[in-house]
């Protein structure tokens, strides 16, 4: 039996399966125990340098807002534009390079030959 979820609290709980972020990270404490009695979300970052205290309806908006609608593809980068390979070129401070097609010094009918003694 398949599972339907409407609306947006659907889109949240199929979403929660893959989520962007690091639950590990994310620290909730509930009305009751908060100094204030509103509910709160503590995140720390990666390198555990920062930490930021969200109310826990503002933390939920904004995680909505990463959340595609149903049947809606989000785009992945692959090789040259993915996070790693950008991380890399930014880290190297070569960032600025553009990548180019390095033109062929063969003549086409060079090129035709040696095609074909590969696909040999």
């Amino acid at each position: 039996m398949k599972m339907v979820c409407p609306g947006t609290a659907g889109n949240l709980a199929r979403y929660i399966i893959r989520a962007c972020f690091s639950q590990e990270r994310m620290v909730y404490i509930p009305a009751k125990k908060s100094e204030d009695g509103v509910a709160k979300v503590i995140y720390t970052s990666k390198d555990k340098k920062t930490r930021k205290i969200f109310n826990a309806l503002d933390w939920l908006a904004r995680l909505l807002t990463h959340i595609p609608s149903r049947y809606e593809h989000t785009v992945r980068y692959y090789g040259f534009f993915s996070n790693k390979s950008r991380g890399m070129r930014k880290k190297a401070d070569a960032d600025d390079t553009i990548p180019t097609i390095i033109p062929n010094e063969m003549s086409s009918n060079e090129a035709r030959q040696n095609w074909a003694r590969l696909i040999q």
